[in-house]
């Protein structure tokens, strides 16, 4: 009698980072739990579709904290069947049970030690944090870039991925200040490389994308560009418009791009420099598509 596989490739990447979040925060990771295992479904009032698939569905991996799930993790790869994807994520949005699905590109796509599927973890706690200190606030704004610390992070504001990539570039500069335009080249002799800074992020829907740049000389600068999509399932109104906040993970991803342009750039490398026109005509082909500025600094007009 042959054995079979828990995990395929995908699975088992997912459930390892959500092994490592869910140490660094002590609470639990389970995985291929019973979907009527984490939820209530007897006297429930769902359909005998979804009560049938609840009985027989499984959850990939289950976040879970003082013994009561609070996020579901879906790998879809590329042999995932979607055909019953609705009545799992119907379910979710009915229970209230947190659901991310993502796939190769969530884990492949990271800023520093963070995957895009370590980033959705830390971002559902920091949400819950937020709304328990602010959530009656109206002149509060969710935004995981203004976490000065989180568990399991060593450093200052860990999510604020783009600015941690562009003071990287700060002693390269300095020493190959001469490269740059001459106003650009006291700042960067001096470290204020900061003043030299341009990001922006656009979304539709779940979909983000970003672009950080970093002046080079006038008219013309340094820019990396990304985008990700989320879905994302079973959270109220206020709650899901908080989790979606998940621009400053994609502008990071924009702005590793641009670090490597950056050092290309200093070895002579000239395909990562955009003209202000070139930067104008991205963002506008984004809108054209549909997408909506959700923040912007000192992007050129």
């Amino acid at each position: 009698m042959s054995l079979k596989r828990i995990f395929n490739t995908g699975e088992s990447a997912t459930f390892r980072i959500a092994q490592q979040v869910a140490d660094a925060l002590e609470v639990e990771v389970h995985a291929k739990l019973r979907v009527a295992d984490a939820i209530s479904i007897d006297r429930s009032g769902i359909s005998n579709e979804e009560y049938s698939y609840a009985l027989k569905a499984h959850f990939d991996v289950l976040v879970v904290r003082d013994n009561l799930p609070v996020l579901a993790i879906e790998f879809d790869g590329s042999g995932h069947d979607p055909k019953n994807d609705h009545l799992k994520n119907r379910l979710c949005d009915r229970f209230e049970l947190p659901l991310v699905r993502v796939g190769m590109v969530h884990i492949n796509s990271k800023n520093f030690e963070d995957s895009a599927v370590h980033f959705l973890i830390y971002q559902l706690f920091c949400v819950d944090a937020f709304m328990e200190q602010f959530g009656d606030d109206p002149y509060e704004t969710y935004d995981p870039t203004f976490f000065v610390s989180m568990v399991g992070k060593s450093r200052p504001f860990p999510f604020h991925y783009a600015a941690r990539w562009r003071s990287r570039l700060i002693r390269p500069f300095k020493q190959s200040a001469h490269l740059f335009g001459e106003n650009e080249r006291g700042k960067y002799e001096r470290g204020l490389i900061q003043f030299g800074a341009s990001e922006g992020a656009w979304v539709r829907g779940n979909e983000i994308r970003a672009i950080c740049g970093q002046r080079v000389r006038e008219g013309k600068s340094l820019v990396g560009t990304a985008s990700l999509s989320f879905q994302v399932f079973g959270m109220g109104n206020d709650r899901r418009e908080n989790f979606l906040q998940l621009h400053p993970f994609v502008m990071g991803l924009a702005g590793g791009e641009m670090y490597e342009n950056a050092l290309a750039f200093l070895e002579g490398d000239q395909r990562g420099v955009l003209t202000t026109e070139d930067v104008q005509a991205i963002v506008a082909g984004w809108i054209a598509e549909g997408f909506q500025l959700r923040l912007a600094l000192n992007l050129p007009d």
